[in-house]
């Protein structure tokens, strides 16, 4: 049996401001391989994000950073 670790990054969100905001995020960050739950919070401009290998904390900033938005990793 394989076992993957898995790891959850909270990110600062800028730049969203409305539920399709939410929706493009959630979008984003699920169609990288590895990504297994997002939750955005619209209020607080967070998204909880849990992923395991191939992704990374990185990838996932870097790629909702390219989908207009500016993210800035908490832990």
């Amino acid at each position: 049996m394989t076992y993957s670790a898995s790891s959850t990054v909270l990110l600062s969100v800028d730049g969203m401001g409305c539920g399709a905001c939410v929706a493009k995020i959630e979008k984003t960050a699920k169609a990288i391989d590895g990504v297994s739950t997002v939750s955005v919070d619209l209020a607080n401009k967070q998204a909880s994000i849990g992923f395991s290998a191939p992704a990374d904390a990185a990838a996932i900033a870097k790629a909702i950073d390219a989908a207009g938005y500016e993210t800035t990793i908490l832990g």
